[in-house]
């Protein structure tokens, strides 16, 4: 990804696998350029395996609210959840060979991820849990003395 792209259609090619190779780097699976940039039956710029639309937007002045119309009408004919889609947009005054990108999405999206992100990895067992692991115990303790 070393060389500047020229036209506005490079610009925007260059942006979505920047983008994809981005996501990919992060750990966060498989991505890759949307061929026709969701002209076809799938929609959104980038292909993956999050569950979110991806609109990427390489723009010298940014369209901010004709940007996200555009990502929720996508996300809708996608297949997608209507609230569950990104916009990336590149700060025009950065470069185009390292940008900086911004991201906006729903917000009640976005706490449902900090709530996740959150949550501890080994939750509190309910009650049905609790009697499975209590009566787990009792029978290995009941196999114990049987080996003794």
């Amino acid at each position: 990804m070393a060389r500047t792209p020229k036209g506005k259609i490079q610009k925007g090619k260059f942006l979505e696998k920047f983008v994809a190779h981005a996501i990919e780097e992060a750990g966060l699976g498989m991505a890759c350029r949307e061929i026709g940039s969701g002209s076809g039956k799938r929609k959104g710029d980038i292909f993956g395996n999050l569950p979110f639309l991806f609109e990427v937007k390489n723009e010298e002045s940014p369209k901010w609210m004709q940007n996200i119309k555009q990502a929720k009408r996508q996300a809708e004919q996608g297949n997608w959840a209507r609230e569950k889609w990104v916009l990336v947009q590149r700060n025009p005054e950065s470069p185009q060979s390292n940008p900086e990108l911004f991201v906006v999405i729903d917000l009640y999206e976005f706490l449902k991820l900090l709530k996740k992100d959150s949550e501890p990895i080994i939750k509190e067992p309910d009650h049905e849990m609790k009697w499975l692991l209590q009566k787990l115990v009792e029978t290995c303790k009941q196999v114990e003395k049987r080996l003794e």
